[in-house]
């Protein structure tokens, strides 16, 4: 879809929430049944291109360095890259649960340490991808092949298809904006969270006070605090924080060290982002990376409380097709893993199917 045609058909959609209200979304027609049907089922990315492999499934939609693990050795054609789709489009986020900080303020100074530390890291794979070699470019790959299990070169090949940043421009409001309307037209909301229309919702999910208050942020020589900091399993989109854990980089302390924060405590990483919103909401964690939207979907629909304070990564995700397949028509009435129905990833193969005539069914029904 081109980028014009896009934000023309978006500001249409938001029109009708503003004026009319989010039913007039939600309770609209169902698009005709027709023959065409692509299923889904949840794996994980990481074991994504093993169920490729034994045959459990025809394609999958991953995050990187997956797809790109599943593409670099023909186990698998790409079908579509999430920017072709979105354009730019705002992926993965770092959340920060309300009551962590609304009942102890405190804690904003501990949130904005650990927001210095992602700044920094980000910074630092920004400096080391355009360097293209050296050894902090080979430590990077080689940190990134330890975390996700996979090789250097398919770790160098995703990061290819990857865009790091923190900052939360307009463009980044109008991608959140854009899943909040899809999600609507698609049927996956409820509501908008007690919110009147769509950009009121983004604006009262959205913090951007974490991202000053962490330049004014200074070392410390001290652990001034715990923070429970969730995240994704071998996801490369979420690499500022391995980068960040990584001590050896940073002179024998953590990033988060550095800035007086203990993250050691951190659970085991989550299988998809609606793992980590739920992670929040059972109180088991207090900040977290994930795709901004598995925090819309469970905002809105879960209530779990929320605020993005960050962009983590733009773009980076693919629908890859077992070879020989190689296109959407070559899936019809064939079985696709995803993360998960709350997932960028899901999203992108309810999105991309839907626009294109499919029907998306769960295996079995």
């Amino acid at each position: 879809m081109e980028k014009n045609t896009k934000i023309i058909a978006v500001i249409a959609v938001v029109a009708i929430i503003v004026v009319a209200g989010i039913g007039a979304v939600l309770l609209s027609q169902p698009k005709e049944e027709g023959k065409k049907v692509i299923y889904w089922t949840t794996v994980a990315p990481i074991n994504q291109k093993a169920a490729l492999l034994a045959g459990t499934i025809d394609g999958a939609v991953g995050w990187e360095p997956y797809s790109s693990a599943a593409i670099s050795d023909g186990t698998a054609n790409s079908v579509i890259w999430s920017d072709q789709v979105w354009p730019n489009h705002p992926c993965c986020v770092l959340i920060v649960k309300k009551s962590f900080v609304d009942n102890n303020p405190a804690n904003q100074d501990l949130v904005a340490r650990v927001v210095r530390a992602h700044m920094d890291a980000t910074a630092w794979i920004l400096k080391t991808i355009q360097e293209g070699s050296g050894t902090n470019y080979t430590a990077m790959l080689a940190t990134g092949a330890q975390f996700a299990n996979v090789n250097k070169t398919v770790v160098q090949q995703a990061l290819g298809h990857i865009e790091y940043g923190t900052q939360i421009t307009d463009a980044t409001k109008v991608g959140l904006k854009n899943f909040t309307v899809e999600f609507a037209d698609l049927g996956q909301i409820t509501g908008l969270g007690g919110y009147s229309n769509v950009t009121n919702f983004v604006n009262g999910i959205v913090n951007t006070s974490y991202l000053t208050m962490a330049l004014e942020v200074t070392p410390s020589s001290t652990i001034l605090g715990p923070v429970r900091l969730g995240y994704l399993n071998g996801d490369l989109h979420q690499f500022a924080r391995v980068i960040a854990m990584n001590a050896s980089l940073w002179g024998g302390e953590t990033l988060f060290e550095k800035y007086g924060i203990d993250v050691t405590g951190s659970p085991a990483p989550f299988a998809a982002g609606g793992a980590v919103m739920d992670a929040v909401a059972a109180n088991q964690i207090d900040m977290g990376y994930l795709g901004a939207p598995p925090a819309i979907l469970k905002r809105i629909n879960v209530g779990t409380q929320i605020e993005v304070i960050s962009l983590v990564n733009m773009e980076g995700s693919a629908m890859v097709a077992k070879a020989p397949l190689r296109t959407l028509a070559d899936l019809n009435g064939k079985l696709v893993g995803t993360p998960g129905p709350t997932s960028i990833q899901h999203l992108l193969l309810l999105y991309y199917a839907t626009q294109n005539g499919y029907q998306v069914k769960l295996k079995g029904t």
